[in-house]
């Protein structure tokens, strides 16, 4: 009786051990599903961030900016001399030397005008030739007292005048034969004809009679280009004369050309704040043609304590220009930079930043001091220029 009484009260103490150990089990397991469920809570309320480190400038890239070529000269021609077009030699594209003979021009209004500047030249000088006969009988009578002393200085005086007008006379024949020489149209530098805008027989006005001049050809001196570069006034201080500046032309990628920084202005454009800059190149095979765009682009040079980061790394706000720095502790510091240069997907830092720290790329706009961060390296692009 007592050997059953004690076994069963051993069965009852076993099952209340068991039922112990089973609610201690259940309190600890739902205590640690509790705990990771609060840190699950909490790794869930950071912010999951990318970083890379800031690049230092070992090499920068080019200052690429466009222009267009200009040809050494650019002479339009105009006639000076009124009449038509007789015929003209060269056309467009083709090369000429200096002084060679490109079109003439018919004048018959200026040719009958030359035949009565003839006539009243040999009228001055047979009235210029009475009146020195004239003068010098006069002269001659004076001892004779047949003749008043007043009549001797008017015949002198007149035959002055007489010779005066020969003068005049030979002037204006000599004035219209210099136009004569105006009939011939010739290059005054040697170049390429890059239009022409008459044919035979267009009337020609040179403009001396109150109407509106007409430009015959247009030419070119292309054995020597120069081209004109607006660069902006942050980096004109960089730039000096003798620089050697590579270009490209537009539709001829694939090989690129030299010239040379000759003279700055020297003064900023108030209105663009840039600074025009003229570069020179030699020309002799005549590849390269006036008014082509290219792209010059200016050597630029590394600057100490400057550094590169992605351009979307930047926040902007009240306080000014700023980037999110992660530290030691995975905490989020804002710190203040001074922008450089602009190079498109790189952004030049010239103050507030460090290549050993790690700042954050696309960062959030509620990203704030001192907030913490689960950061992650930018993928397989971090650290790298483009």
């Amino acid at each position: 009786m007592n050997t059953s009484l004690s076994s069963k009260n051993g069965w009852i103490v076993l099952a209340l051990l068991l039922a112990l150990v089973s609610a201690g089990w259940g309190i600890f397991t739902r205590h640690e599903a509790h705990a990771a469920l609060e840190e699950n809570s909490r790794l869930e309320a950071q912010i999951q961030v990318e970083t890379v480190h800031p690049l230092a400038e070992s090499k920068v890239p080019d200052l690429v900016l466009p222009g267009q070529l200009q040809a050494w000269t650019e002479t339009p021609i105009y006639a000076h001399t009124s009449g038509y077009l007789k015929r003209w030699l060269v056309d467009i594209g083709q090369p000429v030397k200096q002084g060679q003979l490109i079109a003439e021009i018919s004048t018959p209004e200026i040719d009958q005008q030359e035949i009565q500047a003839q006539a009243d030249l040999d009228t001055a000088q047979a009235n210029a030739r009475l009146a020195s006969l004239t003068a010098q009988r006069y002269r001659d009578l004076l001892p004779t007292h047949t003749v008043s002393p007043q009549d001797v200085d008017n015949k002198q005086y007149d035959a002055a005048a007489k010779e005066a007008a020969v003068a005049s006379a030979k002037a204006n024949l000599e004035r219209l034969h210099q136009l004569d020489v105006y009939k011939r149209i010739e290059a005054p530098v040697a170049g390429i004809i890059t239009a022409r805008n008459v044919d035979v027989g267009t009337m020609i006005d040179s403009g001396s009679s109150n109407g509106r001049a007409q430009e015959l050809f247009h030419l070119a001196a292309t054995h020597k280009l120069r081209a004109y570069v607006s660069v902006p006034e942050s980096e004109a201080g960089l730039l000096h004369e003798g620089l050697t500046v590579h270009f490209d032309l537009s539709g001829k990628a694939a090989k690129s050309w030299t010239a040379v920084l000759t003279q700055t202005a020297h003064a900023v454009d108030p209105s663009s704040h840039t600074q025009l800059v003229e570069l020179q190149l030699d020309n002799p095979q005549g590849q390269l043609l006036p008014g082509s765009y290219i792209e010059a682009h200016f050597p630029q040079a590394a600057r100490h304590g400057v550094v590169s980061v992605p351009s979307n790394a930047l926040i902007f706000r009240a306080q000014g220009t700023q980037v999110a720095v992660v530290d030691g502790q995975q905490k989020v510091h804002l710190a203040k930079v001074q922008i450089g240069r602009d190079m498109g997907s790189q952004l030049e830092i010239l103050e507030g930043l460090t290549t050993a720290e790690a700042i954050v790329v696309s960062p959030p706009d509620s990203l704030t001091e001192g907030q913490p961060v689960v950061p992650h390296i930018h993928g397989q692009t971090a650290g790298k220029k483009p």
